[in-house]
């Protein structure tokens, strides 16, 4: 059986065609349009919301970053090094020769704690105990006690010298004397109250 061809179409329904084909690309153009519009509207809204919300996380973390810094930093035990230096002292009536010791360690102001003593086997001593600095090329200031103890001056008791007091040295001598020489008991007796080696220290 022969199908029946189809009948041309005509000039009119080809216009009609080709206009009808026109207005639906263009209503897809609209419409692609739009959806995009208002697709890059919702994805500059999401990218906002989602900007702001990692922005706040991020300072959130960089808080909780820094408290835990300062905390772990706080824990941590804070050592302080002490330099200290042992150098010699002396008081004539005990010895020149069979000297004492004496500790000097800086402290935060500038002065140089200073203790330390010397004995013999009589029980005799000199004891030092303060502060010093350093005045000029030559000189010391001390500050705290002094105590020398010999039996036979003062009557057998301790000389105790407190408050500040100067340390000098002469020349290329590398100890310096306190200059308060006087012993407690008045008249001539005088203590050499010498402390050795400073200037390596007490610069």
């Amino acid at each position: 059986m022969l199908q029946k061809p189809f009948a041309p179409l005509n000039v009119n329904e080809i216009i009609n065609f080709k206009n009808m084909k026109k207005i639906l690309i263009a209503l897809v153009i609209c419409l692609g349009f739009g959806c995009s519009e208002n697709n890059q509207k919702k994805v500059d809204s999401v990218i906002d919301d989602t900007s702001d919300s990692l922005v706040a996380k991020v300072d959130q973390v960089g808080d909780s970053l820094k408290r835990v810094k300062d905390d772990i930093k706080s824990k941590i035990p804070k050592f302080k090094i002490d330099v200290i230096k042992t150098i010699p002292i002396s008081l004539q009536w005990i010895s020149f020769e069979k000297q004492g010791s004496a500790q000097l360690k800086k402290q935060s102001d500038g002065w140089f704690s200073i203790k330390g003593e010397q004995t013999n086997a009589n029980n005799e001593f000199l004891r030092l105990d303060g502060k010093i600095k350093r005045l000029d090329a030559n000189q010391l200031s001390f500050e705290g006690t002094i105590i020398t103890y010999i039996k036979d001056n003062n009557g057998g008791k301790p000389c105790e010298k407190t408050g500040t007091q100067i340390f000098a040295k002469k020349g290329d001598r590398n100890y310096y004397r306190l200059q308060n020489m006087e012993n407690c008991s008045g008249g001539k007796v005088l203590d050499y109250v010498d402390i050795y080696d400073v200037d390596q220290v007490v610069k």
